[in-house]
Parts: structure tokens; sequence; C-alpha cells
């Protein structure tokens, strides 16, 4: 199973380019990128403003965060191939935390449940320009911490759980080019978060590639950096340890740098999830009501996963556990 995950900075402008480059998205996810998953971060998009081809891209659901303090501002969406629906979709779930609306307000979160794990895409806020006194780093210091919150909760409950996306602080000096140093470019209290996380979940890039040097995920556009590959890896995928001897590989991979500042994140998985016939999440781009009319969505069989009945493999923990039923995690 892979997972493409990659902050477009604009998904529509993204999206149209690709679809002309490679006669559709959906030619691109599937052939090119052969994505189960595929997961945008910065997609600036209105709710209101959301349309059918960028929603339905054939083959896949889509499913969205949009931000609602701020309209065409942040938002992210995870797409992921019919055959493979999540059991559930949660957007800004914070656990105990989404009461606290400033933190889930600004569609910087989706999380998907595939059974044997929850797939969290994340947008983190950007704590600011320090030299104007960093202005967010309080708000990005609360959401991170209601972030690793939730992530523990999930682990406690039994769930396996990847992160993926873009978390706005580098961890140490070899993810910065070799001009800066780490300290010089974030806040200590960043910092700290990030080594406190990253001590008890695994940093997937760095463990499959631990002393890989001039490798980065984000150059400013402006001075044109990457082509002196003057930049800073930022953008993440994250698990859990008990999950780690799922996950065969994780790349980083240079796009067209038309498309984005940012490079994507690449993770492969041994398995897809087993999962049996279920209804889409309700935030399925497939029950989206507007585009229930496309032929496209008509057949009641296009909500339902098209895996065969059969006895279900869970894993719970570090243990597989046979037949154990599946329900959605989120309530």
């Amino acid at each position: 199973m892979r997972i493409f995950s990659w902050n477009v900075n604009g998904l529509r402008t993204t999206l149209k380019d690709v679809a002309a480059c490679h006669t559709s998205a959906s030619n691109y996810f599937c052939q090119v990128l052969n994505a189960d998953i595929v997961c945008f971060q910065e997609a600036k998009i209105q709710e209101e403003k959301l349309e059918k081809w960028i929603a339905c891209v054939d083959g896949y659901h889509s499913h969205w965060a949009f931000s609602r303090e701020k309209k065409g501002y942040s938002g992210v969406v995870t797409y992921v191939k019919e055959a493979l629906s999540p059991l559930d979709a949660k957007a800004d779930w914070l656990g105990e935390n989404s009461s606290a609306e400033d933190l889930c307000n600004e569609g910087r979160l989706m999380c998907t449940d595939h059974g044997s794990f929850v797939l969290l895409n994340v947008y983190v806020p950007n704590s600011g320009d320090g030299d104007k006194g960093r202005p967010r780093l309080d708000f990005k210091m609360r959401y991170l911490k209601a972030l690793e919150q939730t992530c523990d909760d999930l682990v406690r409950s039994g769930k396996h759980i990847v992160i993926v996306g873009d978390f706005n602080v580098a961890h140490k000096d070899i993810d910065v080019h070799s001009r800066w140093k780490v300290e010089e470019i974030y806040s200590l209290e960043e910092r700290e978060w990030l080594d406190g996380f990253l001590s008890r979940y695994i940093d997937l890039y760095r463990h499959f590639h631990p002393d890989e040097k001039n490798i980065f995920s984000v150059w400013d556009q402006k001075s044109d950096a990457r082509t002196r590959n003057e930049g800073l890896r930022i953008d993440y995928a994250i698990c859990n340890e008990g999950f780690l001897t799922e996950v065969l590989e994780t790349d980083i991979v240079k796009m067209q740098k038309q498309w984005s500042d940012h490079a994507a994140v690449v993770v492969t998985l041994k398995e897809q999830p087993n999962l049996p016939p279920h209804p889409a999440p309700a935030l399925s781009s497939c029950n989206m009501k507007r585009f229930i009319a496309d032929p496209r969505q008509k057949k009641l069989t296009a909500l339902f996963n098209k895996c065969p009945n059969r006895q279900v493999t869970t894993i719970v923990s570090d243990k597989i556990v046979e037949g154990l039923p599946l329900k959605p995690y989120f309530h």
C-alpha cells in the first residue's frame, strides 16, 4: 500500500496542471504515483467553492477539512481508492480538544480510520516570523500538544497510527541546509516538542535513512533556493513503534517546482487493510449531496467497498487478532 503526502500550496491550480500533463488527476494518482491514498496539505479551497472535478476523482473518494476561520486558507484533503474506503473520517478531530474551537477551525487535520491503522493528514500552524516575535507560537504549541494527546489516545485505545504532513519545524541540523542551524530558524519550544514527540514515535524517513544529508522537503521559491538545494525537511511521515514492522519504506520525492515549493513524502506499507464491506464515511465525497447526481456516484454499490466477504484480520497493539469485528474509532 502506498501513501503519498504533499503540501501543494493551492490544490486547484496544481490539480489542473497535473490533469493537463497526465490526461486526468485519476491517471496521475493511480498510474503515475501508484498511490492508494493521496494526502494534500494547504488545499486552500473554500467548502462552498469545491468543484466536482476536484472532489470526485475517478476511482477515489475524497475527505476534506476546510478552514472555517479564514476562507481560502489552509485545508487538507485525503483521497482514498474507492475499494479501500476508510471505516470513518473526521475533520479537525483532536479528541478531547475538539471542543477547542480555535484549534479546530482552520482545516488542519483529516483523520481516516483504515482498520489496522488511523491515518492523520495534518498541516501544523506556522509560528510566524522570528523577527516579528513569532505571533502564532502559542497557538502552534497548543495545537501540537493537542495533536500529541490525540495520537496518544489513539494508541492507548489499541489503534496504530500513521501521521503525514507539514509540521512546520525541522528536527535537527541534518534536516536543514548547512548554511543554517536549526536553532536559528525555530524556537526552543518547537524543537523541544518535536524532540519529545520523536522520542516516542518514529520519524520514518530518518528510520530508513538515518545518515542521509542534504535531503529536504521545502525550499524558498523567491530566491530559487531549490537550484542550490538550500532547504529544510519539515514534511514528515511518522508512526507509533508498534506499527513500524508494517512499513516497508519511506522516501522524499521532489516534485515539479512550478507545482509547489514542497517535495512529497511517500510511505509504502506491506499490505493493504483487509476490511469487510461497509458504507463510506459521511464525509466522503460520494456522500456530498451536490455531487450525487454525477453518474459516477449514482450506484448504491459505489457507497460500499468492493472487498469480498471474508474473515477480518486487524492489528491491535503488536498482535494480529483473527476475526475481530472492526468498528470506527471516532464517535
